[in-house]
């Protein structure tokens, strides 16, 4: 949301609410709205040494780093298989397999009943790890990409 100068001013104690001059304002100070100095965000230029006080407010909000993959090295497996068996087709074949283990319902050798899940399930996982790459190659040409700044 954004404030007008004069508001932030009287927000600080600097400026009289009798005299706030944005009419679209309300001229009385409620709790809620009341903006504290800890909220407000502090923008720096990586153009140099930072002082001690910058280096201690940069440390408290994320970067401009743009990450859109959906997996990290530790996560791929974990997060993978739970995509995997939310579909319905998965969960058959794992249930086929399941029965398949117990002696009274074998119908099929047990390995070849898990061929089809093993195989559906590898070439999908395989098809998300190198998705995933893409993702992660074009995030790092797009944060290492030079940008223009301009000074009004």
């Amino acid at each position: 949301m954004a404030h007008s100068a004069d508001r932030l001013r009287w927000c600080f104690g600097g400026l009289n609410p009798a005299s706030e001059t944005t009419p679209l304002l309300s001229t009385h100070r409620r709790d809620s709205e009341h903006i504290l100095p800890t909220s407000l965000r502090c923008v720096f230029p990586n153009n140099g040494l930072l002082s001690p006080d910058q280096r201690r407010v940069l440390v408290r909000f994320p970067g401009n780093k743009i990450q859109t993959t959906k997996y990290t090295l530790l996560s791929f497996l974990p997060k993978n298989l739970f995509h995997q068996f939310h579909r319905l087709a998965n969960l058959y074949f794992l249930f086929l397999v399941i029965l398949n283990w117990f002696p009274q319902m074998e119908v099929f050798h047990r390995e070849i009943t898990m061929l089809p899940l093993v195989v559906v399930t590898a070439i999908s996982s395989f098809k998300d790890a190198l998705e995933d790459f893409k993702r992660y190659k074009f995030d790092k040409v797009l944060n290492l990409k030079r940008t223009t700044v301009y000074d009004w």
